[in-house]
């Protein structure tokens, strides 16, 4: 398994995020390490052998909207670089920001987001 953490460009999908609130974590598996089902639940058309399981850490109560908002954002890009809708597979995840550091020592602060458009 290889394992990279690496910040997102400016060109990254916003969706009302600041734009240096953004990082990434590239985890490469071997395709014997990996199973999934080729249309779960009710694909059409299976999916490729580029699958991507998108995982999104959020603050705790972020608003359906903004999860979907963010869930638009992703295919649209990956599906203009060439990425088939059935190969994007995300799950967005909720945390405590009392219960996490960026850094520093320091517990994070309160997250600034921006009005949707």
């Amino acid at each position: 398994m290889k394992q990279a953490s690496v910040p997102v460009t400016r060109r990254t999908i916003t969706a009302g995020y600041p734009e240096d609130d953004h990082f990434q974590r590239f985890i490469s598996l071997e395709e014997a390490d990996l199973r999934i089902s080729p249309r779960y639940p009710d694909l059409l058309k299976p999916r490729s052998e580029h699958v991507l399981m998108i995982e999104a850490v959020l603050s705790s109560g972020t608003g359906e909207q903004r999860k979907r908002s963010l869930l638009s954002a992703i295919v649209a890009r990956l599906q203009a670089a060439g990425t088939d809708s059935n190969d994007i597979m995300v799950f967005f995840g909720e945390i405590d920001r009392a219960s996490s550091s960026f850094g520093g020592g320091r517990p994070a602060l309160p997250v600034d987001l921006r009005p949707q458009k």
